[in-house]
């Protein structure tokens, strides 16, 4: 595996993924990623799949690529090599912002969907979009991505 990581279990390791700031990463249907600050996520069970809920706001732009884009997204829980990113990430727009440039995170093509996950993570998520509806919010949509594959660094596996 790329990046020094092993496949691990959805579960595996989800202290990490509860107390971290995610990096929520989306795709436009030509193919150009972005990257997203993602706070409000869980693991969870849906309609008999494991799945990761992700909030998302109706102005960001990520929620225009996932509901115009590729039907997936990836997860990204960064480790102390690339955790400032998530400042970029949550401060800027995709829609005239290059935040890959930007914050120089490096990709990891997918395994199982289009969308890349990100290189140096402690833990990544390959998703596929299987649901989405109004959140208990007026201001964000929940998408409910069917966990593909999850992998661990070699950080968190000491």
């Amino acid at each position: 595996m790329n990046d020094k990581r092993i496949e691990i279990e959805p579960y595996d390791y989800i202290e990490y993924f509860n107390r971290n700031t995610g990096l929520m990463v989306s795709m436009d249907k030509n193919g150009n990623p972005n990257v997203m600050a993602l706070d409000w996520k869980s693991i969870e069970e849906f309609e008999g799949n494991t799945v990761i809920r992700a909030t998302v706001a109706y102005t960001r732009y990520t929620y225009t690529l996932l509901t115009e884009g590729v039907n997936e997204f990836s997860v990204n829980i960064p480790s102390d090599k690339n955790y400032s990113a998530t400042d970029t990430a949550g401060s800027y727009s995709g829609r005239n912002t290059d935040k890959f440039k930007k914050t120089g995170l490096e990709t990891i093509p997918g395994k199982r969907i289009k969308v890349p996950t990100i290189k140096d993570c402690l833990l990544s998520y390959e998703c596929q979009i299987i649901h989405s509806s109004k959140s208990n919010m007026s201001s964000h949509h929940y998408f409910y991505g069917k966990i593909l594959a999850a992998y661990a660094t070699n950080d968190i596996l000491k």
